[in-house]
């Protein structure tokens, strides 16, 4: 990898993962680019287009710097899975990548690299690998402590019952009842219920 390359991995990785995320790349042949936020996904990996093309993989630049590596981690074991098996009937997110995404993330699940809040999110995790570490909320809700804007982000799990509250589509809604994972809501514009989740980011309204 290149030394400017390395820069690069600095600003965004834990530093004491920046070698080993540096190695996981000289040994691949990917492309790989830091993205605007998108609110559908935080990366993804994206096959050749054409025969003998470069396989890329895209990382949100604003997730703080565990939630990068995972993500990293994540894609690199889609990669790894597309050079095994190719375009044969394997699921995105079937037993393939599970074990290949833990075989990568067991070598980097210590201290020096994680906190141990985190560390004992993701052991957890592990027990129960997710297709994304949004779709496990503990993992999730964890992650979030060390996001920039941490203090000043309120979700739907944090608001009182019956509070008004506003999605990033700008629809508007009322909060209900849990129901497991999410809150059943009165969206305002169309009378609908909808099943929201818990950790969505909103911005209160009164």
């Amino acid at each position: 990898m290149k030394p400017e390359e390395l820069e690069l991995l600095k600003r965004f990785f834990p530093e004491a993962a920046v070698a080993m995320a540096g190695e996981i790349y000289g040994q691949r042949r990917f492309k790989l680019h830091f993205k605007r936020p998108r609110s559908s996904k935080l990366g993804d990996f994206r096959p050749p287009r054409a025969k003998n093309g470069i396989c890329t993989i895209t990382l949100n630049l604003d997730l703080n710097p565990y939630q990068m590596l995972i993500t990293y981690l994540h894609e690199v074991a889609h990669y790894d899975v597309y050079q095994q098996f190719g375009s044969r009937s394997v699921q995105p997110h079937g037993k393939e990548w599970q074990n290949r995404f833990a075989s990568l993330l067991l070598p980097v699940m210590t201290e020096t690299i994680f906190p141990e809040d985190v560390l004992a999110a993701l052991r957890q995790h592990l027990c129960h690998i997710k297709a994304s570490s949004t779709a496990d909320p503990n993992l999730q809700r964890v992650l979030r402590r060390y996001d920039k804007n941490a203090e000043t982000v309120a979700t739907v799990e944090n608001l009182p019952e019956g509070a008004r509250f506003a999605l990033k589509n700008g629809l508007v809604f009322r909060k209900g009842e849990k129901q497991r994972t999410r809150y059943k809501c009165l969206c305002e514009s169309n009378g609908r219920w909808y099943f929201v989740s818990a950790l969505a980011e909103v911005k209160t309204l009164q």
